[in-house]
């Protein structure tokens, strides 16, 4: 019965280990964003594969429709750190959303920039607080 106890206590330290180095990536992730949102209007875009492969986390800012800063989750799992990605910045939001293959970026990349880039163009959304009410 000891043994046992001994298990759960480990499962429990390594579980509370992980989620404070996830806590950690994501205040490093949030600060970058506030790094880009200085460049101008900015979204976060999800590409590849949860488990196959991982997943490619873009965060993109634009002014007038051409990206002016780009930021790469890259890393493995809670270590993965943000950063710059320049082969992006200067690419214009609807070059980055049509379906053509850019050779310099990785599949999972791309398909993160174009889901960014999509929010990006679509523009503001409202709340429902914000929307108008109907006399």
């Amino acid at each position: 019965m000891e043994v046992l106890i001994y298990i759960f206590l480990v499962i429990a330290v390594m579980w509370g280990v992980q989620l404070y180095f996830a806590v950690q990536q994501s205040q490093r992730f949030s600060k970058s964003l506030k790094q880009l949102r200085t460049l101008g209007e900015s979204a976060v875009g999800i590409g590849g594969f949860r488990y196959r492969g991982g997943r490619a986390f873009v965060a993109l800012s634009h002014k007038e429709g051409v990206v002016t800063g780009a930021k790469v989750l890259t890393g493995l799992t809670v270590f993965a750190s943000p950063v710059d990605y320049p082969e992006l910045v200067g690419k214009t939001l609807v070059e980055l959303t049509k379906e053509e293959r850019i050779p310099t970026l990785r599949k999972k990349v791309q398909a993160a920039a174009k889901m960014a880039a999509e929010v990006l163009l679509a523009g503001p959304r409202l709340n429902e607080s914000d929307a108008p009410k109907d006399a």
